[in-house]
């Protein structure tokens, strides 16, 4: 087809004017040569959108932030009934088409049926955990608890000797019974007597040196100074028998008797003083070193010391009494209303769940393809979590009650219980059970094949029951390695407390979901067609003259 070029103005390059008179609308957006819009209105109104766009999200942000003190306190009760719903869909769904799809009565029978199959069977354990626990604590008292600690004591080897007893409590007697008299006289031979016996005592048993005492009529002339703390505590109670003896303890009138009386009495009392000294100085060492020693003393209490203690211990539970009422009167009230803003989230949620989740995902900027695998997600997961959880505590309190009936234990119902709720608690476990009843039969029933037996088999069983059930089922429900599984686990607990062992995994989870459609997202957008070549398009558009207007581009017009 023949066009007639005479019909068209030249397109020279001389007039910058003809994309002006023709398309006018067209050069009043297009930049200057200098990159500012022409209009400054249009800019101007796009400033003013972004300034409010701004202050919109920080108002969000400071009432999110208030929204979550505010809700702070009721995060755990409705993060454990949005946890419930999940678990219990099944049953929801079966007794909402009994009930003919009434959501009100069907939420309502939910609830119920919830509530009775949970805290039913916990309250139940309860009660018959105490009763037995009750029987048990009855069975005990103060003579036998002693005898069991100084059964413990000599177990261990961690007596204190007979003979060290006699050297200190004599030793301190004597100190404290100086006076001149008779009988004082009398009471004093005793008490020497006594710490030398003792002190041959040990030194047969330790095999050391001992110089025999000489008589108290005798003098201790031309004797090498002792060298050694055990010397130089049998130098001092020799003395001290010398001065016991050549001393006048009887009362007289004599002025000039008295007070060589007195420089005797506080010489003795000094030769005392050495003596208890020097063999305290020496005890850590008789002990097997000053950590035995110092072990020794703490599980060896004195009459005195142990009478102190018992008075510290009343005295504290006196003054804390109203704290611990007040503070086991706040935990209670709190898991009560726990357990009711848990009941009521939990009504709510299946019978508004559906419509609350479309409403969130209305506000969310996330498309709602990523919102209902994210959602997916979090069900698959809390689900294989609470599953993981509850059959790793279930086994190893079945696995702990069978180690505890074939060792001969009592109170096997309240032992099984405990082993099944501490198995939930990481770190803890059923460990915190089998250990002390190891240690019961060894110490105080004096059963070691039972409390090794118990002890190999609680490392070997029930402890590494857990570290296969839980990572076995959430490698299996949640698609999480095992060793991810288990330290996400672990993790959770470490920052979060107990409620990590659901949140742990979770957020392990959502991260690989969100990773995944973060990938999928960017090799979508990787093939969208023309992305490269956007640029060099749009940059070639709208070539500017040398005066700073925009040329229309023209292409050659084909002639035939």
């Amino acid at each position: 087809m023949t066009k007639n070029n005479d019909s068209k103005p030249d397109p020279a390059p001389t007039e910058p004017t003809s994309v002006s008179t023709t398309e006018p609308t067209a050069t009043a957006s297009l930049p200057t040569a200098h990159g500012t819009p022409p209009s400054g209105s249009h800019h101007k109104s796009n400033v003013s959108r972004y300034i409010s766009l701004g202050l919109l999200i920080a108002i969000i942000l400071i009432f999110v932030f208030l929204f979550y003190e505010v809700m702070a306190k009721f995060l755990v009760p409705l993060f454990l009934a949005a946890l419930l719903v999940v678990v219990f869909r099944p049953l929801h769904r079966w007794i909402l088409d009994k009930c003919g799809g009434r959501e009100t009565l069907g939420a309502l029978a939910t609830t119920a049926a919830i509530m009775l199959t949970v805290l039913v069977p916990i309250c139940l354990l309860l009660v018959l955990a105490a009763a037995e626990g009750r029987a048990a604590f009855r069975q005990f008292n103060t003579a036998q608890i002693y005898d069991g600690i100084k059964t413990v004591r000599t177990s261990l080897k961690l007596d204190l000797p007979n003979t060290v007893q006699v050297i200190e409590n004599e030793l301190q007697m004597a100190q404290e019974a100086i006076g001149p008299g008779p009988e004082r006289k009398a009471e004093h031979e005793r008490l020497l007597n006594d710490v030398y016996e003792s002190a041959k005592l040990i030194s047969e048993e330790k095999s050391l040196t001992w110089d025999q005492l000489p008589a108290p009529s005798q003098s201790a002339t031309n004797v090498q100074p002792p060298s050694t703390p055990w010397a130089k505590f049998t130098k001092s109670v020799k003395d001290a028998r010398i001065k016991h003896a050549s001393m006048e303890w009887a009362v007289s009138e004599s002025e000039k008797v008295r007070l060589k009386q007195k420089e005797d009495m506080h010489n003795y009392q000094m030769l005392l003083n050495q003596a208890s000294e020097q063999f305290s100085e020496f005890r850590p060492q008789l002990l097997g070193g000053k950590t035995k020693a110092a072990i020794v003393d703490l599980v060896n209490p004195s009459d005195d010391d142990t009478k102190q203690y018992i008075e510290n211990g009343t005295a504290f539970l006196k003054e804390n009494l109203v704290g611990f009422s007040r503070t086991g009167a706040s935990f209670l009230g709190s898991l009560l209303l726990g357990t009711a803003i848990m009941t009521i989230g939990l009504y709510f949620f299946l019978l508004d769940g559906p419509k609350m989740l479309q409403s969130f995902m209305g506000l969310s900027p996330i498309d709602d393809e990523h919102e209902k695998e994210l959602a997916n997600e979090f069900a698959r997961v809390s689900r294989a979590v609470v599953v993981a959880t509850l059959l790793s505590a279930l086994v190893q309190g079945l696995l702990a009650g069978i180690g505890f009936y074939f060792v001969g234990l009592n109170s096997i119902f309240l032992l099984t219980v405990l082993s099944a709720v501490l198995a939930m608690v990481p770190f803890v476990g059923a460990a915190a059970v089998w250990i002390p009843c190891c240690l019961y039969l060894f110490f105080f029933q004096n059963n070691m094949p039972a409390a090794i037996g118990l002890a190999i088999y609680g490392v070997a069983i029930i402890s590494m029951a857990d570290n296969v059930i839980k990572p076995y089922v959430l490698h299996g429900q949640s698609n999480l390695h095992p060793l991810l599984a288990l330290l996400s686990v672990l993790g959770g607990v470490a920052t979060l407390g107990p409620i990590g062992i659901l949140i742990g995994p979770m957020v392990v989870a959502f991260l690989q979901t969100l990773l995944k459609i973060l990938q999928r997202e960017m090799r979508d957008f990787d093939q969208m067609p023309g992305v490269a070549q956007l640029a060099p398009a749009t940059a070639s558009q709208t070539p500017l003259a040398s005066d700073g207007t925009a040329r229309a581009l023209e292409t050659p017009k084909e002639t035939e």
